[in-house]
């Protein structure tokens, strides 16, 4: 069961953005364990009782941080792969939408990691269920024959989560990133993952 509850009513929404756009810009701002329920109630301009209506506490609200860029990194990722011709296209596609979303939601990175000292356990169901979804990707490239079939599919999600979250690193280290320096980065990405990196 969710520690969340979801507003109904147009009222309520706009009470429960407001909540959700203070936590997400105090936790960006010192960190989950630096920011207090009182600090987030008193910053959204609401009485106590109405924090509780939505949130059980501080970390559900932190949990409902994880699922809702969870999902919009996925669905910016099914938007992004849309006109993909095969699996290769698909992995590029969805390397450089991942790219573009880390470059306009930059906090993710932070709700995302600190999640491991918040609860491990979100951490980590959030990267395997990731991964597993990423793996029937993969699969479908072997069976299609563009991927070799003597690769372990987990390790390869693994790595290519990896690669995606720590080019997505430079992305946010460069402040002159672009849509054309993204477009650089996941061409470099490709060529490394189709030719290899090592001779022989």
């Amino acid at each position: 069961m969710k520690d969340y509850r979801l507003p109904v009513r147009a009222d309520g929404k706009k009470t429960f953005n407001k909540i959700v756009e203070t936590g997400t810009r105090l936790f960006s701002k010192v960190g989950y364990y630096g920011a207090s329920i009182n600090e987030i109630i008193e910053e959204s301009g609401i009485a106590t009782g109405t924090f509780y209506l939505y949130f059980n506490d501080k970390r559900a609200l932190y949990l409902y941080l994880v699922d809702y860029y969870g999902k919009e990194i996925t669905k910016a990722i099914q938007k992004g792969i849309k006109r993909a011709k095969n699996r290769y296209e698909e992995e590029k596609l969805g390397i450089r939408a991942f790219l573009i979303f880390a470059h306009e939601n930059p906090i993710s990175y932070r709700i995302f990691w600190e999640a491991m000292y918040v609860d491990g356990d979100i951490f980590k169901d959030y990267y395997q269920n990731f991964s597993r979804r990423y793996m029937k990707g993969l699969k479908r490239g072997v069976e299609s024959g563009e991927i070799y079939d003597d690769i372990d599919l987990e390790t390869a999600s693994y790595v290519l989560m990896g690669i995606s979250n720590f080019v997505g690193l430079q992305v946010l280290f460069n402040p002159d990133a672009d849509e054309k320096y993204i477009d650089f980065l996941t061409d470099e990405i490709m060529r490394l993952l189709e030719r290899g990196m090592f001779r022989k």
